[in-house]
């Protein structure tokens, strides 16, 4: 009972050492990567994959143009989620990753676009999903600062959790009510 009272009091002291306030630049960044995702989404509406499969194109940019229509709407909602939890990690990570990869499967497809259909175009929605390069960079240093801090909390509760162990294995072992104690007899 003594353990399970020092470890929430080791949780009490991490959240007080820690606080898990929403930082408004945070939310600001998750706001604008959501902002600049809204934007791409009509534009990439404008290109046409199946046409350009008529003129030589693999199918390939079809299954691409629909997986980035679909990785855009979900960038929105992980940035959405995000602003209300700013501080959970491991959904930080699955919307830092689905950028990065939607931002591969963006320069694929806008390949695509410049070849077989408009450069302009193609020019203009990488010129918009390039300007997220500052936000994404920030979003990683958020990420990294978050790990660190629970780095820091897990360190905080291990050494108190050590102290603990070792103030208890120090003490006497209570006497088991309703037993005999232990007599050695002369011999």
């Amino acid at each position: 009972m003594r353990l399970f009272i020092v470890f929430g009091m080791a949780a009490l002291f991490c959240s007080a050492a820690f606080p898990q306030q929403p930082d408004q630049e945070t939310a600001a960044i998750y706001n604008q990567l959501a902002q600049r995702a809204a934007r791409i989404e009509p534009m990439l509406q404008q290109l046409h994959p199946k046409d350009w499969i008529a003129d030589g194109a693999p199918d390939t940019y079809v299954v691409q143009w629909n997986s980035a229509l679909e990785q855009f709407r979900a960038i929105e909602s992980d940035m959405a989620a995000l602003v209300q939890q700013p501080e959970t990690m491991t959904e930080t990570m699955k919307a830092l990753f689905r950028i990065q990869t939607t931002n591969q499967l963006l320069g694929s497809l806008m390949g695509g676009a410049r070849k077989y259909q408009n450069p302009a175009v193609a020019d203009l929605i990488e010129s918009v999903a390039a300007e997220a390069g500052a936000d994404i960079e920030n979003m990683q240093r958020h990420l990294l600062r978050l790990a660190e801090e629970k780095d820091q909390q897990f360190k905080i509760v291990d050494n108190e959790a050590q102290r603990c162990r070792a103030t208890l294995s120090k003490q006497p072992a209570a006497p088991v009510a309703g037993a005999k104690p232990l007599t050695t007899k002369p011999r």
